[in-house]
Order: C-alpha cells, then sequence, then structure tokens
C-alpha cells in the first residue's frame, strides 16, 4: 500500500510504504446502533485491512464474524463476504 490514500490516517505518508501503527479510534456510536459486540472493531479498521489485502470481487471470510463489521466493510467495497460465528443471535 506504498501509494494508497489513507487520509485519514495521519502517520500515513505519500508516496511511502504503510506503516505497522495505524491511527484509528474505537467504534464510533452509529456503529453500535444495532447491538454491541465485546469485540467489535471499528468499521474503519476491517475497511482498511479488506482493501489492503484483497482486490474487488474476491471473497472474504471471516471464522469469527461476531458484529459482522468485517462483512460490512467487504460488500461496500465490492468484494464478497462469508461470515462463521457460533452465536446464533448475532
Amino acid at each position: 500500500m506504498k501509494n494508497g490514500k489513507w487520509q485519514e490516517d495521519p502517520l500515513k505518508k505519500d508516496r511511502t510504504q504503510m506503516r505497522s501503527v495505524w491511527s484509528i479510534g474505537t467504534p464510533k456510536a452509529s456503529e453500535k446502533l444495532f447491538g454491541k459486540h465485546p469485540t467489535q472493531k471499528p468499521l474503519d479498521l476491517l475497511r482498511r485491512i479488506v482493501l489492503a489485502s484483497t482486490n474487488k470481487g474476491y471473497t472474504v471470510l471471516d471464522p469469527f464474524t461476531g458484529g459482522s463489521t468485517t462483512g460490512l466493510a467487504a460488500v461496500a467495497n465490492g468484494r464478497k463476504f462469508v461470515g462463521i460465528d457460533t452465536e446464533k443471535n448475532i
């Protein structure tokens, strides 16, 4: 992701390799409207992971999907998604 644009991350410098430390806050209140998951991740984090590691049309697998933030990030960015979880009421 050397040439990726991440304006929301002040640590990512233009034309430099992505760092191992990312500046991303906790989940926003709007992301918790439909319930809270104890280990919920911010949508911005999962969006960045999906965009940095896949191309459009790829399938993203999350075997511990929980609140499915990964699925939201994947589908919103043109990826297919398969989520697995042991909790039936998510």
